[in-house]
């Protein structure tokens, strides 16, 4: 075991010197920037550190955003747009990936960048999600219900089929005891996306046009059937393993119109809001099952009073959101970034052991600010415990805080209420 053990203490510190020798060229404050086409591979905190990183973590959220959301080959489908969706990997009968139309329950052909939002059972694309279950629908003032889409970039999904963890037989066992590192570990540099689309019908061409848009295969929850339809995007999660935070960093982003107050310059309309003083429910008034028939009545979303977008997030929107004047990424703002936290110097790699729950993530338990975005934490916003990485966490060592894998290899485990 002394040689392995070498090689492993050689390791550490070969890494800790890397992040080292980067930490000391980290500007304090960060220096926002259009950046590179290609997401950091880490965040950039100044070496001997100590205090909150917000300004760092929001930073590398930004360049994060703009790298996934920029052209993947200089013009069409945006970079996140040609990840592998979880339709491609996760197949009810256990069939390995590999072929797109066979694979897709509208059975067209689809090539990289075509988005299809459609599964055999309609409330997987459209329930929300915690603690591995499907909850009930969120609904845009059109009537229509919004649509997720969780996929992998290129080396998380070429880990998914390597080792065959589409297949629950092959997901390690957690052993008893627990152990202090997950048994299922993806490699640095895996990013998984959630994107979150309304379609456009019934929005003026104004409202569109401060969206991001584009065509995309849509399944009719009702009657099965598909057609290609416009949406816009209303929420972006984004998370990546990095070589500093084996707990992954947890990015959200949402379209500002999407609930008050309303912005200058905007229409003064918003998309899950109808701008009178009726109030959000308490809770959601639709459940997963069944699934009202579209288009179904809708109610007001409002961002929780109590947990609004951090005054350092705000500040740092300002500032991308200026350099992408002119563009309709000007229209998105950083909700929240989740971390992992940890005494001391915060440039220094954070223990793969350390868990990813609310004692020890920003904002954490007691949060003042944004640890849910209002397009796919809806009713978790006075809930802590319900913020990503939290939630995340009680899959961590089943799948490496993947839900998705979790509830979607093969057979799948996915919980859905039978009643609201």
């Amino acid at each position: 075991m002394e040689p392995m053990g070498r090689v492993c203490v050689f390791f550490g510190l070969s890494l800790a010197l890397r992040m080292m020798a980067s930490a000391a060229s980290c500007p304090n404050p960060p220096l926002p920037g259009i950046g590179s086409s290609q997401i950091p591979e880490d965040v950039c905190i100044p070496a001997g550190f100590t205090d909150l990183t917000i300004d760092f973590f929001d930073d590398y959220s930004w360049r994060a955003f703009m790298a996934i959301v920029a052209p993947a080959t200089g013009s069409g489908p945006r970079a996140f747009e040609t990840f592998h969706p979880r339709w491609e990997v996760f197949h009810e009968d256990g069939s390995a990936p590999g072929n797109a139309a066979r694979d897709n329950t509208c059975s067209v052909k689809t090539a990289p960048g075509d988005i299809l939002l459609a599964s055999s059972t309609p409330i997987y694309d459209v329930g929300q999600t915690a603690d591995g279950a499907l909850l009930g629908p969120l609904v845009a003032q059109n009537g229509r219900y919004v649509r997720y889409l969780t996929a992998y970039n290129e080396i998380a999904y070429n880990h998914i089929v390597a080792n065959k963890w589409y297949l629950r037989s092959h997901l390690p066992e957690v052993p008893v005891p627990r152990p202090p590192v997950p048994p299922v570990q993806f490699p640095n540099g895996s990013v998984v996306v959630k994107s979150a689309w309304i379609e456009m019908d019934g929005f003026s061409e104004p409202q569109r046009k401060r969206y991001y848009t584009r065509l995309a295969m849509v399944k009719d929850p009702d009657n099965g059937k598909c057609a290609s339809v416009v949406v816009g995007l209303v929420g972006l999660h984004i998370v990546q393993k990095t070589p500093s935070r084996p707990q992954w960093i947890w990015t959200s982003f949402e379209q500002v119109d999407n609930v008050p107050p309303a912005e200058p310059g905007s229409t003064g309309r918003f998309a899950f809001h109808d701008g009178t003083e009726t109030p959000m429910p308490s809770q959601n008034p639709y459940g997963p099952v069944p699934l009202a028939k579209e288009p179904v009545k809708p109610f007001n979303v409002a961002r929780a009073e109590k947990a609004p977008i951090h005054p350092k997030t705000v500040e740092t929107n300002a500032k991308y959101r200026k350099l992408l004047a002119g563009t309709v990424w000007q229209n998105y703002q950083l909700v929240l970034t989740q971390w992992p936290l940890m005494a001391g110097d915060q440039s220094v790699p954070v223990s793969a052991t350390q868990a990813g729950d609310i004692f020890q993530t920003f904002p954490g338990e007691g949060a003042t600010s944004a640890f849910a975005n209002v397009t796919m934490e809806t009713f978790n916003q006075s809930r802590p415990a319900q913020g990503c990485m939290n939630c995340h966490n009680r899959a961590r060592l089943s799948a490496d805080f993947l839900w998705s894998v979790f509830m979607h290899a093969y057979p799948a485990k996915i919980v859905v209420p039978e009643k609201h």
